[in-house]
C-alpha cells in the first residue's frame, strides 16, 4: 500500500469568488494598457480558451466594451493559462 499525502483541501471557489477576481484583473490591466498578464489559471485547456473568447468579446460586463481587452489561452508548465492585456475602447475618451 503506498503512503497517503496528508493535507487540507484548498477553499472551493464559487461564482462571485471568481467574478471578483476577474473584476480585480480587469481593473489593474486599465491601470497599465497594453501590457500582458496571467488573469486566470484554468483546470483545462478548453476552459482556458472559452475565457478568452468572453475577453476578448466582451460576453461578461467585467471585460466590457467588446474588443477593449486582448486574450489568450496557453498551457504553460502544465498550467492552462489566460493571458489578457487592455487596448482600450469605445467608452475610453
Amino acid at each position: 500500500m503506498s503512503e497517503l499525502n496528508w493535507e487540507e483541501p484548498p477553499r472551493a471557489t464559487n461564482y462571485v469568488d471568481r467574478v471578483g477576481k476577474q473584476a480585480e484583473a480587469a481593473a489593474q490591466l486599465r491601470e497599465r494598457p497594453g501590457e500582458w498578464a496571467v488573469v486566470l489559471v484554468c483546470e483545462s485547456s478548453s476552459v482556458a480558451s472559452s475565457m478568452a473568447y468572453a475577453i476578448r468579446n466582451g460576453t461578461r460586463s467585467t471585460w466590457t466594451p467588446a474588443g477593449s481587452f486582448e486574450a489568450k489561452a496557453r498551457t504553460k508548465e502544465g498550467e492552462h493559462r489566460v493571458y489578457a492585456r487592455y487596448v482600450g475602447g469605445e467608452s475610453d475618451e
